[in-house]
């Protein structure tokens, strides 16, 4: 069931915010998202510089797979305060506090960031 979720949000373009450069309407380039600076800014005080804390009982963020990683921040930006977030995970108002301002191309940026990360 998790794969299914996870290729029909492939598909419907989960990961196409995580392209670091995109057209935009107007036939130029849209500004890319420097995914380091961003994490830095946004998420290394509770997950480090390098993705290597673990806060409560998730494992450390660093090394692990962008698509999952982009699908994961969605799910918490996306949760809904009625039902909680709508997949795998459990829902958290710090990290839907965290993740409710960020972009597709935000969370992409910082995906592949924190995929890089070792």
């Amino acid at each position: 069931m998790r794969n299914i979720i996870i290729a029909t949000l492939l598909l419907s373009g989960g990961l196409m915010a995580a392209d670091s450069v995109q057209a935009n309407s107007a036939g130029g380039f849209a500004k890319s998202i420097d995914g380091a600076a961003f994490y830095k800014q946004q998420c290394s005080n509770c997950h480090g510089d390098r993705g290597e804390k673990a806060p409560g009982k998730t494992a450390p963020l660093a090394g692990r797979d962008a698509t999952i990683l982009a699908l994961t921040i969605r799910a918490y930006r996306d949760q809904s305060n009625d039902i909680g977030s709508y997949t795998m995970h459990k829902s958290s108002q710090m990290m839907k506090d965290a993740t409710v301002n960020l972009s597709d191309r935000h969370i992409g940026a910082l995906a592949k960031y924190i995929s890089s990360l070792q």
